[in-house]
């Protein structure tokens, strides 16, 4: 029974998404998606030019509306596509595999253009635009409004040459995050009110393989093309959550998400994931959601939740813990600290603020104490290690602040820490008169305190790489040649990188950068902030993605 365009649209509308009403009506997804599209350019059609001259003027339409499902999670993944190119066929059917294996999900890929020839057409709407028979049907020039959090800008065509595609766009999206069709996969953590979740844009990588001029940029470009997606998850509760699906390389379209490897044959679940970066600890003042979501780890009792009977859904008596804590969905073979310490008590952010001093000295607490603060830290490696990972401690600016203010204070104007102080002056200098040059005081009191033997600490300058090519021993405060870190200037030293510092999350020509896992209001930084509680996961394969948390959840 052949159904009318009607029918189908009502289909559509009822079922929530092509990919379910196909089910319902028992017609190939391919099948709707062609009809809809002839549809569309019969319409077009219809209401074409006359030929005679007309004043014209283009107004976007309004988005397509996807709502949350009231039960259950629904899924979107977002590509690109460039107009006359191949597609990466093992890539496009691992992403078909996986969005059969997720259910409720959309495959929604933007077109773009690119002139490889003079004069040629860049409406991607226009019919001298083709698109590779696979992608067609998916195609999408319009805006697609996911949920009230996100919007996948599938209107936007940018050259996939541009050195940074989402320059210009902070406030395109307004308050939504954005996701943006092109090749070059980056992200940005734009400023928002404090208190508010910070918005991100980012780019999705492209289905369709390198297809570019030969010369300065096209070559430029085809170094930073990425056969990749971005992975939307709309939870009932109308949150969303998005990570990078990005493909093995050109010749093998499988891609890990999360602890699953999808490939041609299927979905696999329980693999490890090479190495987690966290956010930046600072463990004085480290969120407790955060550090639940993460860890299981109980910031007001400073001990790890752990129940001999795990389960995806887990509850204690006195405590709603949430999902599986992500260490032990992930398990990393690596994980890596930076800004172990915040160095609350002594901060050379507030260090010659009497006030701030005087309000901790007041407070009843031993929350002056730089001892207790360091004894801190050390309980909490103890408490999160895991017995097949290895931690990771980057040597951090935060944590340099001891020996800076070893270095600049005066013990005798601080009663309740002389002691401590001068035990480690004591140690520094018997280091010094060794021989040793920039001896690790703070290695040495975290092992006084009890941090496991197994931490491994890297120290400024030092290198640690995994997977072969990524650089994790920098903690992304140091730029070259004694600049100040950052993202940009990290990336253009040509190497990959997982770093901090800056506690916005970021991706820029390989450099990935990481959020906080500390507060979000540290009580020094004032103002609109992009700061965000974000973790860089590292897959086997050497491909990356950034996990934010939302509502107590990395994913939904």
């Amino acid at each position: 029974m052949k159904h009318t365009i009607q029918e189908i649209q009502e289909a559509v509308e009822i079922c929530g998404g092509i990919r379910a009403a196909g089910r319902e009506l028992g017609i190939p997804e391919s099948t709707i998606r062609l009809r809809l599209k002839k549809h569309m350019a019969e319409l077009l059609s219809s209401t074409a030019d006359s030929g005679e001259f007309v004043f014209t003027s283009y107004r976007a339409p309004r988005p397509q509306v996807f709502e949350p499902l009231a039960d259950h999670v629904r899924y979107f993944i977002l590509t690109s596509a460039q107009d006359s190119s191949k597609v990466h066929e093992d890539f496009w059917n691992c992403l078909h595999v996986y969005a059969d294996w997720l259910e409720n999900c959309e495959i929604i890929v933007s077109g773009f253009t690119y002139a490889k020839k003079l004069f040629e057409d860049h409406d991607t709407r226009s019919p001298r635009v083709g698109f590779h028979p696979l992608v067609d049907p998916y195609i999408t020039h319009e805006r697609v409004r996911i949920g009230d959090e996100l919007d996948f800008c599938g209107e936007m065509n940018t050259l996939p040459t541009a050195v940074t595609p989402l320059s210009g766009f902070s406030t395109y999206t307004r308050a939504r995050w954005g996701v943006f069709p092109h090749p070059k996969v980056q992200l940005e953590s734009i400023a928002t009110m404090k208190h508010e979740r910070a918005k991100q844009l980012m780019t999705t990588g492209a289905v369709t393989l390198p297809n570019y001029i030969r010369k300065k940029a096209g070559i430029k470009g085809m170094f930073h093309h990425m056969v990749g997606a971005v992975l939307v998850e709309l939870a009932p509760d109308g949150s969303t959550y998005c990570r990078h699906l990005l493909a093995t390389d050109l010749d093998d379209g499988s891609f890990y998400d999360l602890d699953r490897y999808v490939t041609r044959d299927g979905v696999t679940e329980g693999h490890r994931v090479e190495a987690i970066t966290y956010g930046d600890i600072h463990h004085e003042k480290l969120d407790e959601e955060v550090a639940l979501a993460t860890w299981g780890y109980d910031v007001d009792e400073g001990v790890r939740w752990n129940k001999s009977n795990w389960d995806r859904m887990y509850v204690d008596e006195d405590h709603d813990l949430g999902p599986m804590p992500l260490i032990h969905t992930l398990r990393p073979h690596y994980e890596f600290y930076h800004d172990l310490s915040d160095f609350a008590p002594r901060n050379h952010h507030n260090i010659k603020d009497h006030h701030f001093r005087f309000e901790r000295h007041t407070s009843g607490s031993r929350s002056d104490s730089v001892q207790v603060a360091l004894a801190g830290c050390a309980n909490f490696l103890n408490e999160v290690q895991r017995d097949d990972c290895l931690s990771v401690v980057v040597e951090s600016n935060h944590d340099q602040a001891l020996t800076k203010w070893l270095k600049t204070a005066d013990y005798r104007d601080d009663p309740e820490n002389a002691v401590f102080f001068l035990s480690c002056q004591l140690w520094y200098y018997k280091q010094l008169a060794e021989g040793v040059s920039s001896p690790d005081i703070f290695q040495q009191v975290m092992r006084v305190y009890g941090c496991p033997d197994d931490v491994v600490f890297v120290n400024e300058d030092q290198s640690f790489v995994i997977c072969g090519d990524i650089e994790c021993g920098m903690h992304g405060h140091l730029g070259p040649n004694g600049s100040r870190g950052s993202p940009l200037a990290i990336s253009r030293a040509g190497m990959k990188s997982n770093t901090g510092h800056t506690h916005s999350p970021a991706i820029r020509d390989g450099a990935y950068v990481g959020g906080v896992s500390g507060s979000l209001d540290m009580g020094y930084n004032r103002g609109p902030s992009s700061w965000s509680h974000t973790h860089i996961v590292t897959y086997p394969n050497g491909r990356r993605t950034l996990l934010t948390l939302h509502n107590g959840r990395f994913y939904a």
